[in-house]
């Protein structure tokens, strides 16, 4: 996963982590957890209310400091995948949605992958019991 997530974004992780919690905003995890990975892989609700976040709460949340978390949010915005409305609030773009497909399918299958092995673990282990 890392290996998909380090290719598509230049071999910066902190800006995958910064486009990670602005996206975080447009699917609340109450909704997520409702979703199977097939449904999420094929969810086209376009019209899902985004709740913009600025640059001083994605710093917060981060721990990145605020001023690198400007200096690649602005990279986000020249590669097409952030935008920012007048009052300096950040959102997804559709391009984003579209050209990351790759490291979002990475990304689900291996927490599926991670949550098979977990069911796995504890199934052995109550069979030991």
């Amino acid at each position: 996963m890392l290996i998909v997530l380090r290719k598509q974004f230049f071999g910066d992780l902190d800006l995958m982590l910064i486009l990670a919690i602005i996206g975080s905003r447009a699917l609340p995890a109450r909704q997520a957890r409702a979703m199977t990975y097939e449904e999420f892989l094929t969810d086209n609700n376009k019209n899902r209310t985004q709740h913009p976040i600025n640059i001083q709460s994605v710093a917060e949340c981060s721990g990145i400091a605020r001023e690198t978390v400007r200096r690649k949010v602005n990279k986000l915005i020249e590669l097409g995948f952030v935008e920012r409305d007048t009052s300096g609030m950040l959102k997804i773009t559709a391009q984003a949605t579209n050209e990351l497909v790759p490291s979002t399918e990475a990304s689900l299958q291996y927490l599926v992958a991670l949550g098979a092995s977990s069911d796995a673990a504890t199934k052995k282990s109550n069979e030991s019991l």
